[in-house]
């Protein structure tokens, strides 16, 4: 396989932190927002158990509220985590831009809830998204949120979709990014590649090098030509069949950061977790707002608008330009905090 060692001309993103872990203060801390600076509470972290029939994927798992008001439940890909928020010192949070302070989703403003999904260990076993939105409920329960509205994307999009199919009462609104009722051929073919790799990995004694790899491959999925071409030469530059390139190397930090936060069994278990899902649209009656992007290579357009027409509620459908296909959610927070923001408040 090409050697992952760095290399001086690697290219990538700033990293996104997915796990800061802080400890609350007894005392009320202070947040700078723009200008001034506003109370806020210290977050609220529970441990929560899974039902026994869930038991095969742990005893429990965590979740954090933060701020006040109106309660947003947040919930993204596969390694995203409870810690959706930054600390008051803008640090940590897996979605910078979208939810902090003077963001869409502001602790200002709302209750904000993060929870850190289902998963066995082991990789033997998959949850439904429809499990993992039982645990999500099980959150909202230790958190004393009753009703809240949802903002998913990917992962996230299905596990809020097959919530508010399953609990209607407890959903007041619905935002759903790059997820659709099921999963795109295409998209489940790509996945099924990436386990194989895993699987026969840890059989060999070399998971994490095999997940490294698996990650590699669904960054090429997740992106797209143009965002390549753009920032990366093609090619190598030696007779070495393994020899670096711009591209691969940029692939080969990925593929460490990944997994310095998921571990192989863990990816297997949420990987074959979103090939498990399926959901009735018609059994989501909440308003609802859907995203996506014309370049989502793992949920086309298409998708998105088959969902939007066959939802049992009222839904607006948006789908966006953007050269950064399935991690536009990630990349284009501008967007995401113009229409996410004002529909979450009813002003859309």
């Amino acid at each position: 396989m090409e050697r992952c060692g760095r290399t001086g001309n690697e290219a990538g993103p700033r990293r996104i932190v997915h796990e800061i872990e802080g400890r609350s203060s007894a005392r009320t801390v202070m947040l700078n927002v723009a200008t001034h600076r506003m109370p806020l509470a210290p977050p609220r972290d529970y441990d929560v158990a899974l039902p026994p029939d869930l038991a095969r994927y742990g005893a429990s798992v965590r979740a954090r509220a933060v701020g006040t008001g109106p309660a947003v439940v947040v919930l993204g890909g596969i390694s995203a985590t409870h810690l959706v928020c930054p600390d008051v010192y803008g640090r940590g949070g897996w979605w910078p831009g979208v939810v902090g302070a003077g963001d869409a989703i502001d602790p200002a403003a709302s209750t904000i809830l993060g929870v850190d999904f289902a998963a066995d260990d082991t990789g033997a076993a998959a949850p439904t998204t429809a499990e993992q939105a039982t645990v999500v409920l099980a959150a909202m329960d230790a958190a004393g949120i009753t009703r809240a509205s949802f903002l998913g994307a990917s992962y996230g999009g299905m596990v809020a979709l097959s919530l508010a199919a399953t609990a209607p009462e407890r959903v007041e609104r619905i935002v759903v990014i790059s997820a659709g009722p099921a999963p795109h051929p295409m998209a489940t073919a790509i996945r099924s590649l990436q386990r194989r790799i895993v699987s026969l990995g840890m059989e060999t004694g070399r998971g994490a090098d095999a997940l490294a790899i698996a990650r590699g491959l669904a960054m090429v999925s997740y992106r797209t030509a143009q965002e390549f071409g753009e920032r990366f030469e093609g090619g190598i530059g030696s007779s070495d069949p393994l020899g670096g390139s711009e591209p691969g190397a940029y692939l080969c930090a990925r593929g460490e950061d990944f997994v310095g936060r998921m571990s192989p069994g863990r990816f297997l278990s949420l990987s074959a977790s979103i090939d498990r899902h399926r959901v009735d649209p018609a059994h989501v009656t909440a308003p609802a707002l859907l995203i996506g992007a014309e370049s989502d290579q793992l949920v086309p357009p298409s998708q998105m608008q088959a969902l939007a027409g066959a939802l049992g509620g009222p839904a607006e459908l948006r789908i966006l330009a953007s050269r950064y296909g399935h991690d536009m959610f990630l990349k284009e927070t501008a967007a995401m905090n113009a229409l996410v923001g004002p529909f979450l408040r009813g002003e859309a």
